[in-house]
């Protein structure tokens, strides 16, 4: 049998094969248990028959004399008496049966086959004051035994041909019957595929294992559907969050084409164009730092603390103030610098737009994460909203007089993500705002 190619054929062939073995195994079982039991009740029947004659030979004076009985002539026909090997009694006919029996004269309780002849001989002694003075042999025709073992060796095989193909029939249709509800999900998933469909398998009860596993399919839908919307809407706001400092961009630099202006002007001009320019670099940035990290280009690793040094120097002097602390000498996370500082610089903004005054950083690593906490003392996110400012473009109100972009926590939450850890949104015990990222050690 060639390989199948489906699962029903290579159910299907399995099958055939279990139950090809049993049957194979039954009918030989059947042929050798008749075959003794055949063997069996000829070798009784030859010892009854044996027995029966001997009844009728009769010893004196260590002469064999037999005797007449009303079975003579049953008996007659397969039954040899002789003295020593001198025959007493006989049928008559076939001489190479003869020779045969002749041959077991003087022997005691001997079983002989005549393959030839198809016949089976028997013998059994003629004693005499404890001494063997001659033999009956009895002899039996097997030709009838042979014929019934030749027609239950054909009856069983071809009984055993017929359940095969029963059970194959049967077995092909109660696997396809069987397989039928996966072959409808398999339909329905390519018509969802192709028309965008939202339904689910969970739509159709099912009360076996179909249902668990309709069940898995609709969760890993659903984690696909989420993540295809969260990356759409991610796409929609980048190209937005783009568009706008691209847009200023060309509006100075037309501005500045078009006509004279004077040197400050000039100057807010290329200002305006380099924090347009340099916004659209971070952003860039942080999605080539998100996609190496999630590539597993780059596992390096990097000091906290000289991390937090670096943004307290370039932190803007005047206004809210930037206090940073290290638990121990050092904290090492298992991350390149330039990620984490990709990672922390929108928590950082955000602290620094919505923050009263101060803006306070700890580090500090234990059971295997690395934990950095970035808090503020503005006026907080509302506990129902704490996932929400994940979300890309997330507005939730003007809390401190300061209108955010919506993008930068998504971003550092995905690159976060990306290098094994995660961001988090917490209420400050103080008031204010707390974020806190996890990195790996």
């Amino acid at each position: 049998m060639r390989r199948p190619r489906t699962l029903r054929g290579s159910l299907h062939r399995r099958r055939l094969r279990t139950v090809g073995a049993r049957i194979t195994v039954l009918t030989i079982a059947f042929n050798i248990a008749l075959t003794r039991s055949v063997a069996s009740d000829a070798d009784n029947r030859l010892r009854t028959q044996a027995a029966a004659a001997a009844t009728t030979v009769a010893v004196e004076d260590g002469a064999i004399k037999v005797l007449e009985s009303r079975f003579d002539a049953a008996l007659d026909r397969q039954v040899w008496v002789f003295a020593g090997t001198r025959p007493v009694e006989q049928p008559g006919g076939n001489q190479a049966l003869l020779r045969s029996a002749v041959a077991l004269a003087g022997t005691s309780h001997v079983l002989r086959d005549l393959p030839e002849q198809e016949y089976r001989l028997y013998s059994v002694p003629l004693r005499d004051h404890g001494r063997q003075i001659g033999t009956v042999v009895s002899g039996l025709s097997l030709a009838g035994y042979d014929r019934t073992q030749d027609f239950a060796l054909i009856a069983s095989l071809a009984l055993a041909a017929l359940l095969l193909a029963a059970v194959t029939a049967l077995t092909w249709v109660v696997i396809g019957r069987a397989l039928l509800p996966v072959r409808d999900m398999t339909r329905s998933a390519a018509s969802w595929s192709a028309q965008g469909d939202a339904h689910r398998f969970g739509s159709t009860p099912r009360h076996d294992e179909l249902g668990e596993l309709a069940q898995t399919f609709d969760a890993l839908l659903d984690r696909v559907a989420a993540s295809l919307r969260h990356e759409q809407r991610l796409s929609a706001e980048l190209s937005h969050e783009l568009r706008t400092p691209l847009a200023r961009i060309v509006a100075e630099v037309e501005l500045l084409q078009r006509r004279e202006r004077a040197a400050d002007e000039r100057a807010a001009a290329y200002g305006a164009i380099a924090r347009s320019a340099q916004r659209m670099s971070d952003i860039v940035a942080t999605l080539m730092a998100a996609a190496r990290a999630d590539a597993g280009l780059d596992r390096g690793r990097c000091d906290i603390a000289v991390v937090l040094r670096e943004f307290k120097e370039e932190w803007p002097a005047g206004g809210v103030q930037l206090s940073t602390s290290v638990d121990g000498e050092s904290v090492t996370a298992g991350v390149e610098s330039e990620v984490v500082h990709r990672i922390l610089a929108p928590l950082l903004d955000n602290a620094r737009r919505h923050a009263r005054g101060d803006v306070h950083v700890t580090a500090a690593s234990a059971d295997g994460r690395v934990a950095v906490t970035v808090a503020d003392d503005g006026a907080g996110v509302p506990a129902e909203l704490l996932e929400h400012v994940f979300e890309p473009g997330a507005q939730i109100g003007d809390l401190n007089g300061h209108g955010g972009a919506g993008l930068g926590l998504a971003l550092s939450r995905r690159l976060a993500r990306a290098a094994g850890g995660d961001v988090r949104a917490e209420s400050a015990t103080a008031g204010g705002a707390a974020f806190c990222v996890e990195l790996p050690v």
